[in-house]
């Protein structure tokens, strides 16, 4: 056979270097890297921290019962602000604000006065929540003067410590109070309860005061008015004194991280 036959042209060189499918693929590569060097868009860094207390459901649990974890009626932080089907009680929000500024601007306390009662809390409102949110200071606070005093005007009201106005539709609605009291206690539609609790003591008029009922006390009547306990809670409590000292020793009541937690001792 000659030099230049087939056999020897098929002959293969020893000192040749095989291409990887990686070293061809060096973008690939790259865009694997730079995933590896991004901080996560959705999970916040407060996730792993023991001060993250409010989480989204699981897809899991979604997918097999989703609507059970949706609120019906009233959106509370951020998750489920602005959707559609939540508008109405939104519109009572802003009402209760009104009704609660009327008492208090001519004590000298304005709503400008409850923006900066929580703007040092903002950071640490920001990392309860297990997944980024995306709201600007403004937005963010906001959200939480006008859910948190909803939510408190709702508990005064209902503990006879404000009066209900004439005109107040949830007086003459009295069915969409168990719906509030359960999208109240969802897992995904909270905010802190400190945030509550800077809230109501700045807003507590010295009226108030002397009735010596706190936020938690009033929480606490509020869900045992319009939601009923398992049977064991009730026969091992004679009343909600008993309850909060009971669950006090254990875990104190003030120190809740949210309306569930307040709930749940």
């Amino acid at each position: 056979m000659g030099p230049n036959s087939p056999q020897q042209q098929q002959q293969p060189n020893n000192n040749s270097h095989p291409i990887s499918i990686w070293e061809a693929n060096k973008d690939r590569l790259g865009t694997m890297y730079q995933m590896i060097s991004e901080p996560p868009r959705l999970l916040s860094n407060a996730a792993g921290k023991p001060s993250c207390c409010i989480f989204r459901v699981p897809q899991s649990l979604v997918k097999i019962n989703g609507k059970s974890y949706n609120p019906l009626i009233v959106s509370i932080g951020p998750h489920h602000r602005g959707e559609p089907r939540l508008k109405m009680i939104e519109e009572h929000k802003w009402k209760y604000l009104g009704s609660l500024l009327a008492r208090t601007e001519p004590k000298g306390l304005t709503l400008k006065d409850y923006l900066k009662a929580l703007e040092p809390l903002e950071q640490k409102a920001k990392e309860c929540y297990s997944e980024n949110i995306n709201l600007s200071t403004d937005e963010f606070l906001e959200m939480l003067v006008l859910d948190g005093c909803f939510i408190i005007e709702l508990f005064r009201k209902f503990g006879h410590l404000v009066r209900f106005e004439r005109d107040d539709p949830l007086v003459n609605m009295v069915w969409i109070i168990p719906f509030l009291a359960r999208d109240f206690l969802r897992l995904e539609n909270q905010i802190p309860f400190f945030v509550l609790l800077t809230l109501f003591d700045l807003t507590t008029m010295e009226e108030h005061k002397e009735n010596g009922k706190s936020l938690s006390l009033l929480a606490v009547e509020f869900f045992n008015n319009h939601m009923q306990r398992p049977d064991n809670v009730i026969q091992k409590h004679h009343n909600l004194t008993g309850m909060l000292s009971q669950t006090s020793m254990s875990y104190p009541v003030h120190k809740a991280s949210t309306l569930c937690r307040v709930w749940e001792r």
